[in-house]
């Protein structure tokens, strides 16, 4: 600003005189540019720039470089770009809220897209299905081998993204489609399915399908794909049984590690029936001393899963080497670097993974071509002859390994090849390509399955399921405009709205969903971070060993103590599906859980591990419940009509699992519990609302301890 001198009017205008002598500044003047947006504006080559850059997906910081390389002149700084970004998104959505610009970018570039609402009235997405046409594609023309997985913490709903993927015969991923999902229920799972069945076709059946053992998705597989061979990521579960175990054996190294790389890894590894009855029977008989291992590995993974893991099984399966979800992990690790924030709105989350499918399409193309066109030193031998530029790279690779692999049976290549390359993979086994040596013929396309010698997507590709499945539907719909044309017009106008809404799902006034500002303890540090939490086996190798409290009869300072943490899973690893029945303003009191053995014991253990630090001493927490309710007369109106002997038989169990009449009954039981230990024992009837009692507290009967308060 200028000091003025005087102003005077002349006529009808105002006149401003300065007197030299008498101007002065009243602010420092500027000495950094860059803080000042007057002055650092950008000129408009350089908004040019950011908006192409910015549709390259490039990050803010790196654009911000380009400007300063380009336009050394100007003086930008990062709000500059932020501002730009912000207003070229405003005026690509024309005035569209969040759900509809997703919606209408993914008409724009040929989505097959669906979206749900939670309830009929409701507009507000909570499950959303996103296949790029390129994408599907490449499924039409792959198809038999199909991964998925849920990834976290890359939308500002915090709804899980699950990634459906699907391998190539270059051993490339590519994503089939992807989904935001409010929850991972049953429900949501079978929804997904159903619209990828869509994507199939009903004559096309994947031959395997892959994922990581989801409680709300096993359900689904068998049900929407009952002709599909459900597999299990072999690598999760290594990881499981590794956690499991180190944490049942009180992180006992040497039994950890004797357990896992021994009879374990012969159960898993077993190629015949009888090989693995012998391997499981091998550890009941080793680790008899651990029953709660034996009791976990049957009840988690042999009884029911076997076949979805074990080679003896998993040999008969057509799943071309594909055992474990590693592909749907690199997935997401490739999605997340394009994302670079986990608080991503629908449409943000939409734009760049689309520039990552676009990446993506490009290298698949490039590796196909690569395989027809390029001819290695090592295939060169007359065996390979028939198969070099019809087969894919990956596929002559495999069939090498199988024949060195053949080399090291020698003579015995017969009895002991197995032909589990044959049915595996759909390539030459050991067998087949010492015949062919011996002939000097060399390997002939038809030992090579048609997916190795798929290399065309698309039209150039031999898949008649779809032709023939195409024209089929394509009559039955012409049949059924013709049916709906001759209804009443009311009946037309119903059906064309209904059709509408679907073509146009951006025009039907879809909402975002609301973001979960739901936290748990302190605020997070990194709220933008993607990367993923620690996992449970992850959890368990940075614990410590577990320790434990011995209880003393008289000493109070002992009864107070109380196990560590280490003896406890973190709050995060607490199941989904039961997260949320605890009262959520509970959450960031809870310190820890833990999840005893279902022996029948369970209650007495919940109180052995949280009072004594061990859940196997919960043969003293009977022994002192036993004790304890021979000392007050209030006991017998608790236990009513039972007598204190009846009680003192069903609680005075020493025999290791137990059945339904040496059970802890709640309601009585924690009363002596909570008054011999000075504690507040509250009750959470989750899961379970028609339940005779519903939650509450139990406090002391008395105060032995000469304490204003429970000390628990």
């Amino acid at each position: 600003m200028i000091k003025c001198e005087e102003q005077r009017v002349e006529e009808n205008n105002w006149v401003i005189e300065l007197l030299h002598d008498r101007g002065t500044h009243n602010h420092t003047l500027i000495v950094y540019p860059e803080g000042h947006r007057g002055v650092s504006g950008l000129s408009q080559g350089a908004k040019e720039v950011v908006r192409e850059m910015n549709d390259a997906q490039a990050k803010p910081k790196n654009i911000l470089v380009a400007i300063k390389n380009k336009f050394p002149d100007e003086h930008p700084n990062m709000r500059h770009i932020y501002n730009i970004k912000e207003k070229m998104r405003r005026e690509g959505s024309e005035g569209r809220n969040v759900a509809e610009q997703m919606l209408h970018l993914a008409r724009e570039h040929d989505y097959i897209n669906w979206v749900s609402c939670s309830d009929r009235t409701s507009k507000v997405i909570n499950r959303a299905f996103l296949a790029h046409p390129a994408m599907v594609e490449v499924l039409r023309t792959y198809p038999l081998v199909i991964g998925m997985d849920s990834t976290y913490k890359t939308n500002r709903y915090e709804f899980p993204v699950l990634e459906i993927v699907g391998v190539t015969p270059t051993n490339q991923n590519f994503l089939i489609a992807y989904e935001f999902m409010k929850d991972e229920t049953a429900a949501s799972y079978r929804w997904v399915l159903q619209k990828l069945k869509l994507l199939l076709g009903e004559g096309v059946i994947p031959s395997a399908i892959l994922t990581d053992k989801e409680g709300g998705l096993m359900r689904p597989v068998a049900e929407v794909f009952p002709n599909s061979r459900h597999l299990l990521c072999t690598w999760h579960i290594n990881n499981d049984v590794e956690a499991r175990v180190s944490f049942l054996c009180n992180k006992n190294k040497d039994v950890d590690r004797a357990f896992k790389n021994g009879v374990w890894k012969r159960i898993m590894e077993a190629t015949t029936v009888e090989e693995y009855d012998r391997a499981v029977a091998s550890m009941e008989d080793r680790y008899v001393r651990w029953q709660r291992v034996i009791d976990y590995m049957n009840n988690t993974w042999l009884t029911d899963h076997r076949h979805k893991f074990v080679l003896a099984w998993t040999n008969e399966v057509l799943h071309f080497g594909n055992i474990t979800t590693c592909r749907v992990e690199s997935q997401h690790s490739v999605v997340k670097s394009w994302l670079g924030s986990s608080q991503g709105s629908l449409d943000t989350v939409f734009r760049k993974v689309h520039a990552s499918i676009i990446n993506q399409v490009t290298e698949i193309k490039n590796g196909l071509e690569s395989s027809r066109r390029r001819h290695g030193a090592l295939f060169k031998s007359y065996l390979y002859q028939h198969l070099v530029g019809h087969v894919s790279h990956h596929a002559l690779e495999l069939i090498l390994e199988e024949h060195t692999r053949m080399r090291q049976l020698s003579t015995e290549v017969f009895e002991r090849c197995g032909c589990a390359k044959l049915s595996t993979h759909g390539l030459p086994c050991a067998c087949n390509i010492y015949m062919a040596v011996q002939g000097g013929v060399g390997l002939y396309l038809d030992l090579v399955h048609r997916f190795w010698r798929t290399l065309e997507i698309g039209d150039g590709a031999d898949i008649p399921e779809f032709v023939e499945e195409s024209a089929q539907v394509v009559e039955l719909f012409r049949s059924l405009v013709d049916d709906v044309l001759a209804r009443d017009i009311a009946v037309v106008r119903d059906i064309s709205r209904i059709v509408h809404d679907e073509l146009h799902p951006e025009n039907a006034g879809f909402e975002e969903p609301e973001p979960n500002l739901t936290r748990r303890g302190r605020p997070r540090k990194q709220r933008n971070s993607t990367t993923r939490n620690l996992s449970f086996v992850e959890h368990v190798r940075n614990m410590g060993p577990r320790r434990s409290c011995d209880q003393g009869s008289s000493s109070m300072s002992t009864q107070q103590t109380r196990s560590s943490l280490g003896s406890y899973m973190s709050i995060d690893l607490i199941p989904p599906g039961f997260k949320e029945w605890l009262p959520q303003f509970m959450l960031q009191y809870i310190r820890g859980y833990c999840d005893v053995i279902p022996d029948g014991n369970c209650g007495f253990r919940c109180a052995a591990e949280f009072f004594l630090g061990d859940q196997e001493r919960y043969g003293e927490i009977r022994s002192t419940l036993v004790g304890e309710i021979g000392k007050l007369e209030q006991y017998r109106h608790i236990y009513r009509p039972d007598s204190i002997a009846n009680v003192s038989w069903r609680i005075n169990w020493r025999g290791g699992r137990c059945g339904e009449e040496h059970w802890m009954i709640t309601e009585c039981d924690l009363w002596p519990l909570a008054t011999h230990f000075n504690a507040v024992v509250v009750i959470l009837s989750i899961g379970n609302r028609g339940g005779l009692f519903p939650n509450f507290t139990i406090l002391p009967l008395e105060n032995r301890y000469e304490s204003t308060r429970p000390t628990k």
